[in-house]
């Protein structure tokens, strides 16, 4: 195979040089092919090539780079390795020939070697397993059998797929060792549902369990103050992680100075054994950034700063065991770095935490009852589906209430509440391995401020919180 592609990209730069007038022949100073045409595109014209572009990319195809540039809008990146994902992009068909050409295959091969060809930032072990999954593609292997496959392009999906193994193998053999290092630290922890679990990786290579995967990320923006000078996209920061140090358009820009409050619906931070928290931060240095959490959005505790090489907090100097967190508040200090200068946050994950279930009391209750509605029953029944994986731990159902009346019926109110839930839960879920606990807090823990219709509606609620102890 990497015979064929040097020697078809040879013919290709003797076919050009053939064509390209020199017009330095001093050393060092690059040349190009070029077609004038004003008039826009010639029917069966060469595409405009450059030599050096030419020969980085054969270096590309042979050894492949793992720092991928997803701004790379040319057949290369900037690191000589092709650019998978431009080309497998709507707006890089047009360099398919190319490839096509350099390769020694036909365009539709092209086509069928890119759905084998992963892109180079493999960001968690399910990204893995759906890459080697995505290797055994039916239609290549009908192209095979049919007889059509010429054999370049058998040697080209043959590496595609030798490399890419070499890859998901590795990056799971990491991943693996900080899953078992995430039990020895927590031996008493253990997945609520293992179909859920995924490690990631951070910009600067660090694997991070999460045992509740895609759960543990932050889910939505509640303030953004822009620092100077690009403070810029808070949404970014939520979800997943991309593990890629080269997506700064892909990250939220806090700006100098800059600050964003987040908000985990499905999760909450708790305290466990080790670190509770990992911001994902583009980049080798983390940018000094200051971290402070809160029950309710409006009273902060201040764990104080991540910086360096030091993207994770433990929470257990500032939490009791137990006590859970719903909203994180990320300030940069204006350490400068960049470009661009302040923190660049892919995402915010919450390490252990609880799974975390929210039931409108509205849906559940007539106003000031605690009997089940039909309507409020079905909605329990929907919700026991989804905790179908789910095999044990402890589900604790928690009743609240706004601040409208006196503390005393709201706390027994919102008791009442969570036994009633409880009780339905139990019936939908039948599973013994489960410890249950109830629980009554009346307007003590409101998710907002309790300053408008809106947000006591907000806070008349039933929480179901599922955790592996």
């Amino acid at each position: 195979m990497k015979k064929s592609i040097l020697t078809a990209s040879l013919i290709v730069i003797f076919s050009f040089s053939c064509k390209k007038e020199l017009k330095n022949t001093e050393p060092n100073i690059e040349t190009k092919t070029t077609l004038e045409n004003t008039d826009g595109p010639v029917d069966g014209a060469e595409p405009e090539i450059d030599m050096g572009d030419i020969m980085n990319v054969v270096g590309g195809l042979l050894n492949p780079s793992t720092a991928p540039d997803s701004t790379s809008k040319s057949l290369f990146t900037p690191s000589g390795a092709l650019n998978i994902a431009y080309l497998k992009s709507e707006e890089g068909k047009s360099l398919r020939k190319t490839f096509a050409d350099i390769a020694g295959v036909s365009e539709e091969e092209v086509d069928l070697s890119l759905t084998l060809m992963p892109d180079d930032n493999i960001v968690s072990v399910k990204h893995a397993e759906e890459i080697e999954k995505d290797l055994n593609n039916p239609e290549v292997e009908a192209y095979i059998k049919s007889g059509k496959a010429s054999n370049n392009f058998l040697d080209l999906i043959k590496e595609s797929k030798e490399k890419a193994m070499v890859r998901t193998a590795s990056f799971k053999k990491r991943a693996q060792k900080a899953k078992e290092q995430f039990y020895k630290d927590n031996p008493s922890w253990f997945a609520l549902d293992e179909t859920t679990e995924d490690t990631f990786i951070d910009s600067r290579k660090e694997m991070v369990y999460l045992p509740l995967g895609n759960l543990s990320f932050a889910d939505s923006v509640i303030v953004f103050s822009p620092g100077e000078p690009s403070g810029r996209s808070p949404e970014k920061g939520l979800g997943p992680s991309q593990g890629d140090a080269s997506l700064q358009t892909d990250c939220a820009l806090l700006g100098l100075g800059g600050s964003v409050i987040y908000f985990f619906k499905d999760n909450a931070i708790t305290d466990i054994n080790g670190p509770d928290l990992y911001v994902f931060e583009m980049g080798q240095n983390i940018e000094a950034t200051n971290l402070e959490i809160s029950k309710d959005g409006v009273n902060w505790v201040d764990l104080g700063k991540i910086e360096g090489g030091t993207a994770s907090l433990d929470i257990s100097n500032f939490a009791k065991k137990g006590e859970r967190f719903n909203y994180i508040r990320l300030t940069d200090l204006k350490s400068g770095f960049g470009p661009p200068p302040g923190a660049d946050i892919d995402a915010v994950a919450a390490i252990g935490g609880a799974l975390r279930m929210n039931l409108d009391s509205a849906v559940l209750f007539e106003t000031g009852k605690h009997e089940l509605k039909e309507e409020g029953k079905m909605a329990i029944k929907i919700l026991a589906e989804q905790m179908k994986n789910l095999q044990k731990g402890t589900i604790t159902v928690e009743g609240h209430t706004d601040d409208m009346g006196s503390d005393t019926t709201n706390k027994t109110l919102s008791q009442k509440r969570a036994a009633s839930v409880a009780a339905e839960l139990k019936k939908a879920i039948n599973k013994p391995a489960f410890k249950w606990k109830e629980v009554g807090y009346g307007e003590s823990k409101p998710l907002v401020e309790n300053n408008s219709d809106e947000n006591r509606a907000k806070n008349r609620r039933v929480e179901i919180l599922v955790t592996p102890y």
